[in-house]
């Protein structure tokens, strides 16, 4: 029955999303086809008239050219005289000259093309670059079909190997004694046309066609010809797409300058040949999507269905019978489940300081969105104003009669429960112990920083009393800067544990503000460099191995792009590496044309935005430079004499030991020296011994039980005091507090 059910259940919504799939695809793909086809047939239209005009503005420039040529010559002083005086062999300079005006319109014309000039007052013409001697008869011919006519002075006609311009001359005068005759070959106009593929053809003004790019008879019928002429009249000029009775399109252009007809038929089956590929990508599409519709109608339809039976097994409900559907056994199943929220809401209520001890865990440690952090604000009941801003304070144990704490979980209860009582309920959230050494709490305060941090200030100061009081315990108090939203309490927590970290300094029992240490805390991180992957990376382009360079050029460019994160901090650490990457060029006497240019690298790495492109600018703009310039100076020597400084500093570090005393026993200048070892290891002689014996404190101070004052005797500090002064000044805590850490 259940089976039956669900399966009715089931039909009766996967139907319908189908069917509503099925015929959302079908029209958005019928849509898109025929955009597509009318998108395609428009550019491709336009092509096809674009193509008309610029055969037409070909063909017409190129006749405007000969005609011109013509007329400009018929118009010259001695034309007359020349056309209508007899010219035989003799004549050489006039056949020279006439010759000289046929190349200039050879020149300015149709490739290709004859040009001939008739002189029909005397007979003769030069023909095919040859003087010849017209008989009566082809005098005769030529005037009765030109000459006679005198309403025309320019005739277009068919050739049988093209067409044939014939015009009387002279142009401007009334009596004409001459005629220029121009013969275009068809593979002439075929270059023009320059498409085999389409038919294209050419009418003249008497409505003779003149040319057709296909050798068969594709001459129009009358009626058709009459039909795309009266069209491209009423077109004026402009290319126009017409449809003869007989089913076929053409692009028809009528010249404004000769009146002749160009035409361009257009194959439909073109156009369907473009868009196949779309056709079939859609059809497959279409098919696709329609499986997809399939399928998701089927996930929605058993999605549906299947809660029906899942609410029925997980709440134990009975069997329906006949009468009742699936949507009553739902509603049923939906009011147990209210019931059963309702029980359980009740039981969370008895929960929420458990609830909201986790909630401010999961802020301090961020793992809680903001939208999270509101919506769960709003479950235990805070409500804050715009103008609120928050504050991180943290409590540590320092001590119990002077003793260390042992067992501080239950003190640190204790504590959560005296910040509870002191503090008012909407001035923070819940109090918590963050972990076995810290207590925490947020301050929720107005946005007024001088009152809030008065207020904080009196609220421990309560807290120390009463702890002092009644647990006989000393803490101190990390306070972070205020922030603006919930989201940044983990920075907050990290920046008061650096108050609590300053105790050190001022002593227990103390109350420390974050912003009141912060610019004390460490200068140094204003800019961080990675010193070790420098110095490794000045010894690798020293012994010019290429190989280390550019592997270490990565590693240093990452390593400092993740130290500094401040824009003007990865600015200045990038400036001090192009610094000692320079400094060490010239020292190994690099060409000086290398640093040029060094203006534009500071530029890119004081606005440094991609690792990559840092790299790239070093190993390409200064170290291969370097290296290429410097590859047959050696600067073992220098490594050599460091290593031997290295090496004396290592093993006599105990002992007096001075620069001046290595210098003498080595026999160098002393500032020499002092130059080698600061290039070779980044650091200054003394510095470096100073930090080496530093190291060999803490190495005595965790292994061995020599006292301070003998410590300091060995590592040659006459008083302890200043050796104790120094170790706190670089550790920040005193050699016994150091051993104290480390011991127990």
């Amino acid at each position: 029955m259940n089976l039956l059910r669900k399966t009715r259940v089931f039909y009766k919504l996967f139907i319908p999303f189908f069917l509503l799939g099925i015929g959302l695809v079908t029209g958005f793909s019928i849509f898109i086809y025929n955009s597509t086809y009318d998108s395609v047939e428009k550019n491709f239209l336009k092509d096809k008239k674009n193509y008309t005009k610029q055969i037409l503005q070909n063909v017409e420039q190129k006749v405007k050219t000969i005609e011109y040529g013509y007329t400009t010559y018929s118009s010259t002083a001695n034309f007359e005289a020349v056309f209508k005086k007899p010219l035989s062999e003799k004549d050489f300079d006039i056949y020279r000259d006439i010759k000289k005006e046929l190349s200039y319109i050879e020149m300015m014309g149709i490739e290709g093309s004859h040009y001939s000039l008739i002189s029909l007052a005397q007979k003769w013409g030069i023909v095919h670059d040859s003087l010849k001697v017209l008989t009566s008869e082809e005098v005769a011919d030529y005037k009765n079909t030109y000459i006679t006519d005198n309403r025309r002075s320019l005739f277009w006609k068919p050739d049988e190997n093209g067409i044939q311009m014939v015009m009387t001359l002279p142009i401007y005068q009334r009596e004409k004694f001459a005629l220029g005759i121009s013969t275009i070959p068809r593979r002439s106009i075929d270059q023009i046309v320059s498409d085999n593929n389409h038919l294209v053809q050419i009418y003249n003004r008497q409505d003779k066609l003149l040319y057709s790019s296909k050798m068969t008879d594709n001459e129009l019928t009358n009626h058709n010809y009459q039909e795309l002429r009266k069209a491209a009249k009423e077109s004026r000029q402009n290319a126009t797409v017409y449809k003869t009775r007989d089913g076929k399109k053409y692009v028809i252009l009528q010249s404004e300058y000769n009146h002749w007809l160009y035409l361009v038929e257009i194959n439909e089956s073109e156009i369907g040949s473009i868009i196949y590929n779309t056709r079939v990508g859609l059809l497959i599409a279409s098919v696709l999507l329609i499986l997809l519709v399939g399928i998701i109608s089927y996930l929605l339809a058993e999605s549906f269905s299947r809660p029906i039976k899942k609410i029925q097994e997980k709440l134990a409900m009975p069997e329906v019978n006949n009468k009742q559907n699936e949507l009553s056994l739902l509603a049923d199943s939906v009011d147990e489940i209210v019931g059963r929220n309702e029980l359980l809401t009740a039981s969370l209520s008895m929960q929420k300081p458990q609830l909201e001890t986790l909630f401010v865990l999961s802020i301090f440690r961020k793992r809680i969105s903001e939208n999270d952090v509101i919506h769960r604000l709003e479950q235990f009941g805070y409500d804050f104003a715009e103008d609120k801003v928050f504050y991180t304070g943290l409590i540590q144990i320092d001590s119990i009669d002077d003793q260390q704490v042992v067992d501080k979980d239950l003190f640190l209860l204790a504590i959560n429960n005296v910040v509870e009582e002191i503090v008012p309920k909407d001035e923070r959230l819940i109090p918590i112990v963050l972990n076995d050494e810290i207590q925490a709490t947020i301050f929720i305060l107005e946005n007024n920083n001088q009152e809030a941090e008065r207020r904080i200030m009196k609220y421990y100061e309560e807290i120390q009393i009463e702890v002092k009081k009644s647990l006989n315990i000393i803490i101190s108090v990390g306070i972070s800067p205020v922030y603006q939203s919930l989201i940044d309490s983990k920075k907050a927590v990290d920046l008061a544990k650096e108050s609590l970290h300053y105790r050190v300094n001022v002593g227990s029992a103390s109350i420390i503000f974050y912003k009141d240490i912060a610019s004390m805390l460490n200068d140094a991180t204003i800019s961080k460099f990675p010193v070790e992957l420098q110095n490794e990376l000045m010894n690798a382009i020293r012994s010019g191995e290429e190989e280390d360079v550019f592997r270490l050029v990565d590693d240093l460019v990452e390593e400092i792009f993740r130290l500094n994160k401040n824009p003007i901090s990865l600015g200045v650490t990038l400036v001090r590496v192009i610094n000692e990457l320079v400094q060490l060029g010239q020292l190994l006497g690099a060409e000086s044309r290398i640093f040029e240019n060094i203006k534009k690298l500071y530029q890119t790495a004081m606005n440094a935005y991609y690792p990559e492109k840092i790299k790239e600018m070093l190993i390409d703009d200064l170290i291969k430079p370097v290296i290429i310039s410097t590859h047959d100076k050696t600067e073992r020597g220098f490594k050599s004499l460091s290593e031997k400084i290295l090496y004396i500093v290592q093993t006599e570090f105990d002992q007096e030991i001075s620069l001046d005393i290595i210098a003498d026993r080595l026999h160098y200048n002393p500032n020499y020296l002092s130059n080698v070892f600061k290039k070779e290891y980044g650091e200054n002689f003394v510095d470096y011994l100073m930090n080496y014996r530093l190291h060999m404190a803490q190495t005595w101070l965790k292994e061995t039980n020599l006292a301070i004052k003998e410590i300091a005797e060995r590592l040659q500090y006459r008083n302890p005091q200043n050796f104790i002064r120094f170790f706190k000044k670089k550790l920040g805590k005193t050699p016994g507090d150091y051993r104290k850490v480390y011991r127990h």
